[in-house]
Formats: structure tokens, sequence, C-alpha cells
């Protein structure tokens, strides 16, 4: 009988039984090695599409009458292409604040990396080479220093986009109006300057070279001239990438105008508008 038993037990060990509640693990399946010279192909991967579009007119100093147009029309082409747009117009400084503090909630709740919009037509201002966008409750600004408490610092925009999404972040500023607060004739800086550009995937798009004013005034009368342009591209740009976009409309411009467009990019990733991205 302790033959019959031990020869029983030695036949469990060499059949490799094991406890019926624990998983064999499965065999991992050798890859085949890539052909000599073969190049892997890029696969394009679907993504959420979400934008802030703000217009300011109605300054209580220097109205515009274009950045309302340019701000509706946008927000228009955005809608048509796929992405989820907020518009809002005629801001003073608490409604700026507001609306980015709900675009960035927004970017957050995005469960994807996002392709992030913002978009900005207006006044727009540089002290010691940071940018400011001005609300329309311009009347407390009186010289550079009151920028800091009453405009929107355009680098903090910037920065909670890289925060909020991993993915494409794009900053589009037609905003670079003359004359954009009371006294601004004799202590302005013209125009917007260079700004730090984000790690990962970024386009920065101004309006003219850094320095320089942008017309208020297209072709059509009804448009900012760089955002008349940029609407006619963004018509056929369902399947172009994002950043090829912006260097076709940079390039438009600076052939059929005085304006010459600035552009800043930083690409980790290639985008199209309507919602694809490259891997």
């Amino acid at each position: 009988m302790k033959q019959i038993l031990i020869f029983f037990v030695a036949a469990l060990l060499i059949s490799g039984c094991q406890n019926p509640l624990v998983k064999k693990p499965e065999k991992r399946q050798s890859s085949q090695p890539p052909i000599s010279g073969e190049i892997p192909q890029s696969q394009d991967y679907s993504v959420a599409q979400t934008a802030l579009v703000i217009g300011n007119s109605e300054y209580q100093y220097q109205p515009l009458p274009n950045p309302i147009n340019d701000a509706n029309d946008m927000a228009n082409s955005l809608k048509k292409l796929g992405f989820n747009v907020t518009l809002k117009m005629n801001l003073d400084r608490q409604g700026m604040s507001e609306a980015i503090r709900e675009f960035e909630q927004r970017l957050f709740n995005t469960p994807e990396d996002d392709v992030g919009i913002f978009y900005f037509s207006g006044h727009g201002a540089q002290v010691n080479g940071q940018n400011f966008l001005v609300p329309i409750d311009n009347h407390q600004i009186k010289s550079e220093a009151d920028l800091r408490q009453h405009a929107v610092n355009a680098v903090d925009i910037s920065e909670m986009m890289k925060v909020a999404n991993a993915g494409m972040n794009i900053i589009t500023l037609d905003a670079c109006r003359d004359n954009p607060y009371q006294g601004s004739e004799k202590t302005l800086t013209r125009g917007l300057a260079r700004m730090p550009t984000q790690r990962g995937s970024t386009v920065i798009a101004f309006a003219t070279a850094p320095g320089r004013t942008a017309s208020d005034e297209g072709p059509d009368g009804r448009h900012g001239v760089y955002t008349y342009y940029l609407l006619d591209a963004l018509k056929k740009s369902h399947s172009t990438l994002i950043d090829q976009v912006f260097s076709e409309v940079r390039d438009v411009v600076k052939d059929q105008t005085h304006q010459e467009p600035w552009l800043q990019m930083s690409l980790r990733q290639q985008c199209y508008f309507g919602g694809k991205c490259r891997r």
C-alpha cells in the first residue's frame, strides 16, 4: 500500500497538477521581428475638440467694430469641424476670468487627450515681454502698470491649457490693435511679444509679428485681416493637419497684405481639424 501511495504522489507531481483556483498563465506569443528596413506606419486616432472663443468690441476706450464678427464666425467654423465651442463676447475682466476657468474645467473633464483652442479677437498689449488681453472695461487701464491688474495675461492661459490638457493646445491671438487704453499712444510697446512655448504639442498664432500692430479691417470690411484669411482656410481644412493650416494662413496673409503673422510651434503629435491625431 505504501508503494502505491508513493507512486500516486509522484504521478501527480509529474503531471504538473495545480490548484484549480489558480489560473495557468498563458504562453506569451513571440512577436515576429520587423522586416529589415521597414518603417512602422503611423496610426490615426480620434480625440475630442474643445474651444473657447472670445470677441471684445464694445470697449469703453477705443471700441472696435469687427471682433464680434470675428468671434461669431470663428465659433461657427469650429463647430462645423466638430469642436465643442463656448462663444463669449464683450467680456469685462471678471467675465474673461470666469470664461477661462470654465474652459479649464472642460479641458480637465475630457477623458482623452484633447485638441484645445483658445481664440481671442480684440485689444492686446505687452509689458516687458508679457502679453495681456484687454477686457472691455479698459477705462481702468491708464498705463502699462495697470495691465497686470486689469487685463488677462496670455501666458497664464497657455500654462493652464498645458496642465489641463495633455493633447494639442492652440492659442490664436488676433489682438494687436493700436492704442488699447488711454495713454497708450505715449507709453505702449506696440504689438505683442513672443511667448514661451510649452512642452508637448502647442501652436501659438499671432495676427502679426512681435512689436507690430494688426489691422481690424480685412478685405471684406467685417473681419480683422488675420481672421478673414483664417476663416477662409478653415472652410477646407477638415482633413488638413492643424499646423499646416496655420502655416498656410501665415504665408497667405504675408503675401496678400502688409501684415506678417507670427507662428510658434512645438509639436509632439500631429492633429487634423476634424478630430483625428497621428501617433
